[in-house]
């Protein structure tokens, strides 16, 4: 099963709302307790105190409440619910979803003697699998609650589905648990961001969806250890001493040892992100099963230092020297390219390179082997299979991924409609890529999962799946850049002349970074931090505080990393 694609999911959870934001107070209640609560405890990780409804409270006082009171979800939103009426208790589902407004800009109004409206301003949503995405339309939107009394008190009769909370108090309220699926070849693990909220049955929520698959954008370019048909056979996970119970139906133990380890790493890997699970052990029918330890996974990590051409020279940038380091067997290939511009691929002994005669393919100490001579050509990238990708700017669905065999396969791709493209960056474990698109002169910024063949084609790269949008300003696309293996950078000029660097977590907030008035490229290394700016000028520019400090001038081109 896989997941509804996340604009689906943004527009149902539009339409269909409730409220939540809030803060922590001093908890008091009124003589009326209309809501039911559950008899299990989602107690918070954060020590979050909510409000129950106080006599004599009036309507907008009551949704007020309400609102105060459903920022914890502790106990299933229980003081929440000791605002609604009965028969809506039971039908209300605040794990429907959830949207993120700004806060400051609600507007309260009453439609009616036993209703009112509340119209707010969406920033992102979280659907009810925890995907979370801020491509949603910049417009308000209304929502309708009605009231009924109950005892003489006035309770919540009718509101949508869902919740909403505010941008401020959603991250002391929801955390992000990255579910981890393996590549086609079993080789890397591949993370898939949800959001949850931090309460003890966030484990369970966890494996209900790593067992129910990846989001539907990855599908075709990921895979599951656990079999069709596997499931929890209890209600809940339980942790007892840090370890992580998880109670499986026969079917999904049916398997040869080498898929239990997987499936259990897989599970390993997603509940890391729990910190009060240290291990995990499966069980069925009440008996724990001895799944031996597959090794924890490492994400694919580059070189901290930046890989550029000065003078010539192509090499590693120390920190405190400005002498280049070269890479044995490559650089002197790359030099004598003159390229404008360099990915290297992961293990440092083949890289790809953009120069006046075409993109070329360079494996260590062997002669540059020329592959695309098409006009216009943008940065090439290469990926784990050794595959080097490349594409004009002025045709962005014309991508070709050129085998080490010679071969030259036509990737089929699904962008949307845009005159040029700028970047086509590789994840460093080869199953998605991010490109930075230009439409009518403004930034379109996506990422893409990479579907690749079956049998002896298993690595050869076929198309590209459902592409997703990410966030990025408002300009003329420069450049992207991966960080790390789930996020991502992109480049942009602004209409002021000034450029900004979005980053975010594929699934997660983004956030704007003034950049340098002259920068026309960006390089990740393995955190935000390591960041660079390529200037026009020829400064190398590095994250300093929060601005760009120059580290070394005369450069002549920045290159990309795939991985040690």
């Amino acid at each position: 099963m896989r997941r509804p694609a996340r604009l689906a999911a943004a527009g149902a959870l539009l339409i269909s709302l409730a409220l939540l934001t809030g803060c922590a107070t001093i908890p008091l209640s009124g003589p009326v307790q209309e809501g039911s609560s559950s008899d299990t405890d989602d107690a918070l990780e954060l020590d979050l105190i909510a409000r129950g409804p106080a006599a004599g409270a009036t309507q907008a006082e009551i949704l007020l409440g309400f609102i105060d009171a459903a920022a914890t979800p502790q106990d299933r939103y229980a003081v929440a619910r000791q605002y609604l009426t009965s028969s809506f208790d039971d039908v209300w589902n605040p794990d429907a979803g959830t949207t993120i407004d700004r806060g400051v800009d609600r507007e309260y109004t009453s439609t009616g003697e036993l209703a009112m409206s509340l119209s707010v301003t969406p920033t992102a949503v979280v659907g009810q699998h925890g995907d979370y995405t801020e491509d949603l339309p910049d417009a308000r939107v209304a929502l309708s609650y009605e009231f009924q009394k109950v005892k003489g008190e006035w309770r919540i009769s009718k509101a949508p589905q869902g919740t909403l909370i505010d941008e401020t108090t959603f991250p002391q309220v929801f955390n992000s648990y990255p579910l981890y699926f393996y590549d086609t070849s079993y080789t890397h693990m591949v993370p898939d961001l949800r959001w949850f909220p931090r309460r003890v049955s966030t484990p369970t929520q966890i494996v209900r969806e790593l067992l129910a698959g990846p989001s539907e954008w990855l599908a075709g370019a990921v895979v599951s250890a656990f079999p069709e048909g596997a499931t929890l056979t209890a209600d809940t996970v339980t942790v007892l001493s840090r370890d992580a119970q998880v109670p499986l139906n026969s079917d999904a133990l049916r398997a040869d040892q080498a898929t239990l380890q997987r499936m259990k790493l897989q599970l390993v890997e997603s509940l890391s992100g729990v910190p009060t699970i240290g291990s995990v052990t499966i069980s069925t029918n009440q008996i724990e099963q001895d799944i031996p330890d597959l090794a924890r996974y490492q994400v694919p990590r580059v070189d901290s230092r930046a890989l550029i051409m000065r003078d010539g020279v192509f090499g590693y940038l120390p920190a405190s020297d400005d002498t280049l380091v070269p890479i044995d067997g490559l650089s002197d290939a790359i030099e004598s390219l003159s390229p404008t511009a360099v990915t290297l691929g992961a293990g440092q002994t083949t890289a790809a390179v953009l120069s006046d005669v075409g993109v070329s393919s360079v494996r260590s100490g062997r002669d540059p082997v020329a592959l695309d001579d098409r006009d216009d050509l943008i940065a090439p990238s290469i990926d784990t299979a050794g595959y080097v990708w490349s594409v004009p700017a002025d045709d962005p669905g014309a991508i070709r991924a050129y085998g080490l065999d010679g071969s030259v396969n036509e990737v089929a791709t699904s962008w949307p409609d845009s005159s040029r493209i700028v970047a086509l960056r590789l994840s460093r474990e080869g199953t998605r890529l991010i490109a930075e698109l230009e439409s009518e002169g403004r930034s379109r910024f996506v990422a893409a999962a990479i579907i690749r063949g079956d049998g002896e084609r298993r690595q050869v790269p076929v198309k590209l799946g459902a592409w997703i949008p990410l966030p990025s300003a408002d300009g003329v696309p420069l450049d992207a850049s991966w960080v790390d293996d789930l996020t991502v950078a992109s480049l942009t000029r602004l209409p002021d002349g000034s450029t900004t660097v979005v980053t975010q977590q594929i699934g997660g907030p983004s956030q704007s970074i003034d950049g340098s008035p002259d920068a026309v490229g960006i390089s990740g290394g393995n955190t935000v931090r390591d960041l660079r700016l390529l200037l026009s000028t020829g400064f190398l520019e590095q994250r300093q505080g929060i601005g760009w400090q120059p580290r070394i001038d005369g450069v002549q081109m920045l290159a990309t990393q795939q991985g040690l």
